[in-house]
């Protein structure tokens, strides 16, 4: 979803009203527009997950509204534990905030990210699995802030993960966009003459997996 008229119900009934996420990631642009072609590859995805996380934990209007920072299974976000939702922060591809595409993470998620997804995928049958085995914790909703940080734009979503093949999302159940493609400028518009910073990873073909009859 995409309309205010969606949008802005659905982030209030998640307690994230949608003027501080959008603070915060004006704010996390801010700070990844500091890395230049000199750092280490891959700076560009570790700044924006770095600041995005500490903005998102300090900010006083999250926590006002019973938002914690939560490092479960290694996963490092927030959580709300009267809704139980879990919020994480992922850089996602230049289809991050396209309604008709779905974005993808940049970088492999591992083992314990792909556990949780498959549990948002199984939440409504929980005759599936014992939840007397499971952390509390790991039975929240598992949600994403993808954010897509390029040269022609900023983008970002907050949506649902349910399906991951080989450590590659490849499904949401639900997305709730924040910012299109275009509401945004890039990083080509500020870099103010610094020499331009690369795509951190290539993109990656989502694999295709052939089911044995």
């Amino acid at each position: 979803m995409y309309e205010d008229a969606k949008v802005i119900p659905a982030l209030t009934a998640m307690r994230l009203p949608r003027d501080i996420l959008l603070d915060i990631l004006d704010r996390t642009v801010g700070e990844r527009s500091n890395v230049t072609a000199s750092d280490p590859a891959g700076t560009g995805g570790s700044e924006t997950r770095r600041w995005c996380v500490r903005f998102l934990r300090d900010e006083p209007g999250l926590k006002g509204l019973g938002w914690i920072p939560c490092t479960h299974a290694q996963i490092h976000g927030i959580r709300n534990d009267e809704l139980k939702i879990k919020l994480a922060m992922i850089n996602t591809d230049a289809c991050t905030g396209m309604p008709e595409k779905s974005p993808r993470n940049i970088a492999e998620k591992g083992a314990v990210s792909e556990q949780l997804i498959k549990l948002n995928a199984r939440s409504k049958e929980q005759s599936l699995f014992d939840e007397a085995e499971l952390y509390p914790i790991s039975k929240y909703d598992l949600w994403f802030y993808c954010i897509h940080i390029g040269e022609k734009y900023v983008s970002a979503e907050i949506s649902r993960p349910d399906g991951i093949v080989a450590g590659f999302i490849t499904s949401f159940s639900e997305r709730i966009i924040i910012c299109r493609p275009g509401d945004k400028e890039g990083l080509r518009a500020g870099l103010g003459g610094r020499p331009p910073v690369p795509e951190d990873f290539a993109e990656v073909e989502v694999p295709r997996v052939q089911l044995r009859p």
